[in-house]
């Protein structure tokens, strides 16, 4: 991966780190935190279903990618020995700044998920939601994250699905893959190429797909939960099928071979 395409990525993020306008209270503020991680689990409530975030009191966890802290705030709130890395030192400063407001322990770090970590020590759980699909050399991320698992421990992540409503949408010039345009780099994934991924690392547990965002985005930017008419127009028995079969979320849970 060239320096020019990170570059772009780094600075694509510190613009408008990801969820930062899940809130319209001033940043930074517990108010903020607060309504950043009441918006975000209420439209994906599988995320606290793949973190399973009371399993890991008392353990060790790696976020790649931590964005905003929402979800290091849950592991460090249930007894997690927490460290975060991201990118963004944008991301990296709100999610000191959410610690410190909620009073909690952990620690971040301004890096790279290829990055040598080993000064890191192991940990019993890697995770990473919404951004292994980011980073280009993917491979290298993986192979990093073998080495920083204990053994049988676990891998959790999320990646987007290309066999999905969303991609389609994308293919046709009806959609982009993040709220804020011009995303440097994304790629969605098969589930068979995910099992090509972790061949000889990880044991794959589980791959499930979830999620589809069927809101009106106007509203939704106001906190108006409103449905687009042709969701609307579906029965909530014909909306889970969407987001079993077709969602945008590929959830991943793996345990160190």
């Amino acid at each position: 991966m060239s320096n020019a395409l990170l570059d772009k990525i780094v600075q694509y993020w510190d613009r408008q780190p990801c969820n930062i306008n899940h809130s319209v209270s001033e940043v930074g503020t517990e108010q903020f935190f607060n309504e950043n991680s009441e918006k975000r689990y209420f439209v994906e409530p599988h995320l606290k279903d793949l973190a399973q975030f009371h399993l890991y009191a008392g353990k060790r966890v790696l976020e790649i990618g931590c964005g905003l802290g929402a979800d290091a705030t849950e592991f460090a709130k249930h007894g997690a020995e927490y460290v975060g890395i991201d990118l963004s030192g944008e991301s990296i400063a709100l999610s000191k700044k959410r610690f410190e407001v909620f009073g909690l322990e952990g620690q971040f770090i301004q890096a790279s998920g290829d990055d040598n970590l080993s000064h890191l020590g192991k940990f019993d759980l890697v995770y990473s939601c919404g951004v292994l699909h980011h980073y280009p050399a993917i491979d290298r991320v993986i192979d990093n994250i073998h080495g920083l698992t204990v053994d049988g421990g676990e891998l959790k992540f999320l990646v987007y699905a290309r066999n999905s409503w969303k991609y389609a949408m994308i293919q046709k010039g009806l959609d982009q893959y993040e709220a804020q345009a011009g995303c440097p780099y994304a790629k969605a994934y098969t589930k068979e190429e995910i099992y090509q991924l972790l061949e000889g690392k990880f044991q794959v547990g589980r791959i499930r797909q979830a999620h589809c965002f069927m809101y009106n985005v106007s509203k939704y930017k106001q906190g108006i939960y409103e449905l687009e008419p042709w969701f609307e127009a579906m029965s909530e028995e014909m909306r889970q099928a969407v987001r079993e079969y077709l969602g945008w979320h590929l959830l991943v849970k793996a345990t160190k071979i």
